[in-house]
C-alpha cells in the first residue's frame, strides 16, 4: 500500500509542475502532461497487480465445510443430491 501512496504523491508533484509550465502555454508542457499520465496508469496498474497477487486467501478447511454439509444433509435443508454435488466441489480443491 505504501508504494502505491509514493507513486501518487510523485504524480501529484509532476502534475503540479507540468502544470505550471501548462500555464505558460507551452506545448511541450502538454505532451509532458499526456506521457506522464500514460506513464503514471501504467506504474499504479503494475503495482495494484502485484499487491493485490500477494494477498494470500484464506485456506479452505475443507472438513470443517463436510461436517457443514453432512449436518445439513441429516436436518433436511439440503437434499442427497445436493450433498453429493457440494461434496464433489469441496473434494476437488484437495486434490
Amino acid at each position: 500500500m505504501k508504494a502505491l501512496s509514493i507513486v501518487s504523491l510523485i504524480w501529484y508533484i509532476l502534475n503540479f509542475l507540468f502544470l505550471v509550465a501548462f500555464l505558460e502555454e507551452s506545448s511541450d508542457a502538454a505532451a509532458g502532461m499526456g506521457i506522464m499520465a500514460v506513464l503514471y496508469g501504467l506504474l499504479f496498474s503494475i503495482l495494484a497487480l502485484i499487491i493485490s497477487s500477494k494477498r494470500k486467501k484464506a485456506p479452505v478447511n475443507v472438513h470443517e465445510q463436510l461436517l457443514q454439509l453432512g449436518e445439513l444433509k441429516e436436518e433436511n435443508i439440503i437434499s442427497e443430491y445436493e450433498f453429493d454435488q457440494k461434496k464433489e466441489k469441496l473434494l476437488s480443491k484437495i486434490k
